[in-house]
């Protein structure tokens, strides 16, 4: 399964025509470009869990644990750029991630981008450099899932001790199921 960075750095690159190499996951041991042009960093602000599964599942090899978790993810799209096409550009983020190419990843990869975010002017952050700076804020819900065996005994004996009220103490074994 692909990250959730991956799925939008496939669209945006698909819808928005980005040259190879220009958008990718913040903080990858990637060389920022020293042209004037458009690029595209992205990194998670949070991720929240919102439920969390846990069930036993029988199959033909045995007993499986399947595993489910449903979390929502915030992810800024940095738009940056000398020339003006970050600020031009803001907008080609939000047709990219509504558009048809987007839903159909969205349901190979078990996820939902909300089709609309919140867009900031962070240009002041890049001080004298003289940088175009828009963050995007997108809300996405995704659902992972794992799938464990794990170890399942049919029948197994245990034994008990229990003290009557008279103080005698009384030993009983018992084999489940009983047969």
């Amino acid at each position: 399964m692909n990250s959730t960075l991956d799925v939008i750095k496939q669209i945006l690159d698909e819808q928005m025509n980005m040259p190879v190499g220009r958008v990718f996951a913040y903080n990858s041991n990637v060389d920022l470009p020293q042209d004037s042009e458009l690029f595209i960093p992205l990194y998670y602000a949070e991720r929240k869990p919102t439920a969390n599964n846990s069930r036993m599942v029988s199959t033909a090899q045995g007993v499986e644990e399947h595993q489910s978790i449903n979390m929502v993810e915030d992810v800024i799209i940095a738009l940056i750029s000398r020339d003006t096409s970050a600020r031009d550009r803001v907008q080609e983020v939000f047709l990219a991630l509504n558009s048809y190419f987007s839903r159909n990843l969205q349901a190979v990869n078990k996820l939902h981008i909300s089709s609309i975010g919140e867009a900031y002017d962070k240009s002041f952050l890049e001080a004298t450099s003289m940088l175009n700076r828009f963050d995007i804020r997108i809300r996405i819900f995704r659902s992972y899932e794992k799938i464990n065996s794990i170890d399942y005994y049919e029948t197994f004996s245990f034994e008990t001790w229990v003290e009557n009220q008279d103080g005698n103490i009384v030993k009983s074994n018992f084999e489940y199921p009983e047969e």
